[in-house]
């Protein structure tokens, strides 16, 4: 294995599924909040290996949507990292040949997460985790896989909300190096439109959350009282670091599109 690529990691994914040792036990937390698991489907909800932790509301408010609409999915009770955290190395010192070994690890754990799929009788990969999508889609270009807000688009029917909102959509700089594909931002802005009354200030990304200049244009361009991402890594750089007394309510798109329709 290139000297680039954590052995250990490697090894932890594929014992394991995940990539981390401080994520909760998946199953018992699936159960606690009545996600559906491991039964036939023609959807499969690929989440990401650690949003269990990092934003359960917006897992559990997307299995909401989906069951009001009555999309036929499931979850899996072991599912495989992509690999991400694998890449860094390679990509900061520029080496193709470790990038492509990494490339044929991802291949492997994604396929896992396929053959998963296709056993529950699956036709179509949900992903609600972003560092995922361009590594699944360009691991199996050939077949149908599809970030999350294409799916809130098909279940929301239309919506009314008079407010404004600040949409921060990210910039997807380190996803392209995983893979050269982008990131399906359309989708959204169709849920957007969909929603009667909805004014909606984009915030522009020119460079990255989680430098100091990235995370200042994000923090410095909010105007509203409500701030919507689809993107858990910047999510969670302006839950870390708003400011308390902007009173600023910060919510991944699910989380915002369950509050218009249940209230």
């Amino acid at each position: 294995m290139h000297p680039l690529i954590d052995t250990k990691m490697v090894e932890t994914i594929r014992a394991l599924g995940h990539t981390f040792d401080n994520l909760p036990e998946r199953i018992e937390t699936m159960k606690a909040m009545n996600l559906p698991f491991d039964r036939p489907a023609e959807n499969v909800v690929i989440m990401g290996c650690q949003n269990l932790k990092m934003v359960p509301n917006a897992v559990e408010k997307f299995a909401r949507i989906l069951e009001r609409a009555g999309v036929d999915f499931t979850f899996l009770s072991k599912e495989y990292c992509c690999g991400n955290y694998l890449y860094r190395p390679a990509i900061k010192a520029k080496d193709e040949t470790a990038m492509e070994e990494c490339h044929t690890l991802s291949k492997e754990f994604v396929g896992n997460n396929i053959e998963q799929a296709k056993k529950l009788g699956a036709n179509r990969i949900i992903l609600f985790c972003s560092p995922c999508y361009p590594i699944y889609k360009f691991a199996f270009p050939e077949e149908n896989i599809i970030y999350f807000p294409e799916v809130l688009l098909e279940s929301m029917g239309t919506l009314e909300c008079n407010q404004q909102i600040d949409y921060y959509a990210g910039c997807y700089k380190l996803h392209r190096r995983f893979a050269p594909v982008p990131v399906d931002l359309k989708s959204t802005n169709q849920v957007f439109d969909k929603i009667k009354g909805l004014s909606v200030n984009r915030i522009s990304a020119p460079s990255c959350c989680f430098t100091p200049a990235g995370l200042g244009h994000m923090l410095d361009h909010v105007q509203a009282d409500t701030m919507v991402h689809i993107c858990t890594g910047c999510y969670s750089q302006a839950v870390v670091n708003m400011p308390e007394d902007r009173h600023v309510n910060i919510m991944m798109l699910p989380e915002f599109i369950d509050m218009i329709q249940t209230a």
